[in-house]
């Protein structure tokens, strides 16, 4: 069992190091003039061109009526473009415009030199951090996947957590 001590040392620690990794990446964000909703959307279209808006909302966990109103926005500002699927029309595939490719490409770009010296000033605990990293998202991705997905948010959740 996990001390309480020890999680509360972990959550200052987590918000500790977002706050100070995050600091050039939020000031780019300001920059474009996105919010952070809209900026999650843009980014996970460039990681899977095509992706619908029900797709969208699932691995953004967030409602698909929240998304098409994201995706409505970004569309308007010619951030993003709206495909057809020959299947099925009232699916419509993503894409990022080539405006929104390079806000995304700057906004990626401007934190990499940031984040080279925090590597370099870590030196041989680099690995070690790597691999705590690594641990972390492994450990988060389990945890999500095991909680209810938000349109499953009123469902009744049973005592571990699952929605019955």
């Amino acid at each position: 069992m996990v001390d309480e001590l020890d999680i509360e040392k972990f959550r200052r620690a987590y918000w500790q190091a977002l706050r100070e990794l995050d600091t050039v990446r939020l000031r780019q964000w300001e920059r474009s003039h996105l919010t952070l909703p809209q900026l999650r959307v843009l980014f996970q279209v460039r990681r899977t061109p095509g992706i619908t808006t029900g797709e969208l909302s699932r691995l953004l966990g967030i409602t698909v009526s929240t998304t098409s109103g994201l995706v409505i926005k970004l569309v308007e500002r010619g951030l993003l473009a709206r495909g057809t699927a020959a299947e099925d029309r009232r699916q419509a595939p993503l894409f990022l415009t080539d405006e929104a490719a390079a806000v995304a490409g700057e906004l990626t770009e401007a934190g990499r030199p940031f984040l080279n010296r925090v590597a370099a000033a870590l030196g041989d605990d680099l690995p070690a951090v790597h691999a705590a990293l690594e641990r972390l998202v492994a450990a988060a991705a389990d945890v999500r996947a095991r909680e209810p997905r938000v349109e499953d948010e009123d469902a009744p959740v049973a005592a571990a957590g699952v929605a019955i």
